[in-house]
């Protein structure tokens, strides 16, 4: 998302489908920031640990900018 806006400080807000969540919204000011929330919730609900949330977040960001250097190229 970085790579398509250009920049990561895009706002905005954001929903679950969670049952036990429902009218919930939460809004971010950048990208990076509901990535790492995202990997953090992992860590709280007690599915992963941190080391785990660090290593989903660079799995998922090298390949990500590979894509966009190789196949988003205006």
């Amino acid at each position: 998302m970085q790579a398509y806006f250009g920049t990561d400080a895009i706002t905005f807000t954001a929903t679950t489908e969670d049952p036990y969540a429902i009218g919930v919204t939460r809004t971010f000011t950048t990208f990076s920031a509901a990535a790492r929330e995202n990997a953090r919730s992992r860590v709280y609900l007690g599915v992963h640990y941190q080391f785990d949330a660090d290593s989903g977040l660079s799995a998922g960001t090298a390949p990500a900018q590979h894509v966009a250097a190789t196949f988003l190229r205006d």
